[in-house]
């Protein structure tokens, strides 16, 4: 894919995302939404396990899976449906993508900066601070602008390849 394409889907990713920032930060009721639906229905346990086809107890179960974030999608839809509503389900990142990117590509640059700063301190050279701040903006920059598998990987990156192994002296 290339990065024309990669940037214009990120932009269109981001505008669907704008339209569910509102959502996100809307509370889950303490009893959890199908019972607190049920209950403005004027709808019982016993009306709705009917409509679902399955017991009162299944209801009371599932409201108290969804109280404590561990029901299925599945029974979360099935719910709904009885009820005539929609589940509405998104992932929205905290801010946009691009300032996800930007953290995420911060971290691995002072993680990788800390590792080549600690070399050159043992060499007897030494970036100031100011510099060494401009240094990790410009690596998170390019991190974030590039998103390669690197900027999530668990091993602080690098910008330039390794050496190739010593080859062996013939003997």
């Amino acid at each position: 894919m290339t990065k024309r394409l990669s940037v214009i889907q990120l932009r269109q990713i981001e505008e669907r995302l704008e339209k569910l920032r509102e959502f996100a930060a809307l509370e889950r009721p303490s009893d959890g939404w199908i019972r607190t639906i049920r209950q403005a229905l004027g709808m019982t346990t016993e009306q709705l396990a009917k409509r679902m086809k399955v017991t009162r107890q299944a209801v009371l179960q599932i409201e108290a899976a969804e109280r404590v974030q561990s029901a299925t999608m599945t029974s979360l839809r099935k719910a709904a449906e009885a009820m005539d509503c929609e589940v509405v389900y998104a992932i929205v990142p905290r801010g946009s993508l691009n300032q996800v990117l930007k953290r995420q590509g911060r971290k691995q640059a002072e993680r990788h900066l800390a590792r080549v700063s600690h070399s050159m301190k043992l060499d007897a050279h030494v970036v100031g601070p100011s510099e060494l701040e401009r240094q990790i903006e410009e690596l998170a920059d390019l991190l974030a602008l590039e998103r390669s598998r690197a900027l999530w990987a668990d091993e602080p990156v690098t910008t330039t390849p390794p050496p190739p192994p010593p080859r062996p002296f013939p003997s």
